[in-house]
């Protein structure tokens, strides 16, 4: 154990002389989550709109009113004529053009039924399936409230109700998922990185003629990155919460150990390249070829339900699918350890697996 702690300490002292490897690991949680709270939304509002009002009567500037109060359109410009229109969607400019006839207000009083269009730019389906949902949703609540149609009382009242984010936000659901992302990235990355620059100086075999055994080397190297990750997760899970205001509903005694043994499996993955690679450079190159995967498949951006079978099948190797579900339960749904057992359990087999593993490797190697 003494030496264990010998190679820690001076693991730690090189750290902190090492000025540009920590500010990488001061600065880069920080940018990221400032990226992911303010930068990136999935939030759709304020689509631009171009209007097209024919008819310019009163009924007709209440329907552009009901498009603009809400949070989901921004009627930008109004055009002068249909090619003006449809030259704003082709460059972008627009989002949607709503189009309303000359004889909109005669139709409507003269019960005929009126038209009105909405074209949407349908290239990213994301807002374009918030703009057809919500504007439909517009002019089904202009109709009732103008008392165009009648209230209708239907034979099943359905009711249903948005349980753990209500409002929708997409920070709460990213900013969680951001611990797993970057310790996926920096710890793997920062871990190989420190055990190659050995080889390379050629210290490790200077270390391996003292009575330091492989493994006492290892642990020792890996110990001061382990708490080096505990303290990127306590901050940026602190920003979240006191910046951001993301809820954390679960035990933080649950998640922080659970973070730990995370960072276990990604401390394990950063040996292993170590002990494949011959440099720096190919190190950072192994951890970032398995952390790709790890945010498309994870489930982080996209829901692994509606990925092929043999997509979810290889997602389950991957430690960050499990460790999501782990820091979302928790932080949002409130979560205690017994309802993720289910998700420890393999993290738990894969941070056994992949350090005894590494470990023996490296030893093998040295020797």
């Amino acid at each position: 154990m003494r030496n264990i702690w010998a190679i820690a300490c001076k693991e730690f002292i090189h750290v902190i002389r090492d000025r540009r490897t920590l500010g990488l690991l001061i600065l880069m949680p920080m940018m990221q989550l400032m990226i992911y709270g303010y930068g990136i939304n999935t939030d759709v509002k304020h689509l631009p709109v171009y209007l097209y009002d024919q008819d310019k009567t009163y009924l007709s500037r209440r329907l552009v009113d009901a498009f603009t109060q809400s949070d989901y359109f921004a009627v930008k410009v109004q055009a002068t004529s249909l090619q003006q229109a449809y030259k704003a969607l082709d460059s972008g400019a627009a989002q949607s053009v709503l189009i309303i006839p000359p004889n909109f207000t005669g139709d409507l009083l003269k019960k005929k039924g009126a038209q009105v269009q909405m074209i949407i730019d349908g290239t990213d389906s994301t807002p374009a399936t918030v703009a057809l949902n919500s504007s439909q949703a517009i002019v089904n609540a202009f109709m009732q409230n103008e008392g165009l149609i009648p209230i209708q009382v239907l034979p099943i009242d359905f009711r249903p109700r948005l349980w753990y984010n209500p409002d929708l936000k997409s920070t709460y659901f990213m900013l969680p998922g951001l611990i797993a992302l970057v310790l996926q990235f920096l710890v793997p990355m920062i871990t190989a990185s420190a055990i190659v620059r050995e080889k390379e100086s050629g210290n490790i075999e200077q270390l391996l003629v003292t009575p330091i055994k492989p493994y006492e080397l290892i642990l020792g190297k890996i110990i001061p990155y382990l708490f080096i990750g505990a303290v990127i997760s306590i901050s940026i899970i602190a920003t979240m919460h006191y910046l951001f205001v993301v809820p954390i509903k679960g035990s933080i005694v649950t998640l922080f150990f659970l973070t730990l043994l995370y960072l276990i499996v990604c401390l394990g993955i950063g040996l292993w390249a170590s002990t494949v690679a011959d440099n720096q450079q190919q190190a950072a190159q192994l951890v970032m070829l398995l952390a790709m995967p790890s945010i498309l498949l994870s489930g982080f951006i996209f829901p692994r339900e509606s990925m092929p079978l043999l997509v979810r099948d290889i997602s389950c190797v991957i430690p960050m699918t499990y460790f999501l579900k782990i820091v979302r339960g928790i932080i949002l749904k409130g979560m205690s350890f017994y309802d993720l057992l289910d998700q420890v359990w393999p993290l738990l087999l894969m941070a056994v697996v992949v350090i005894v593993f590494s470990i023996r490797r490296f030893s093998k190697r040295m020797a």
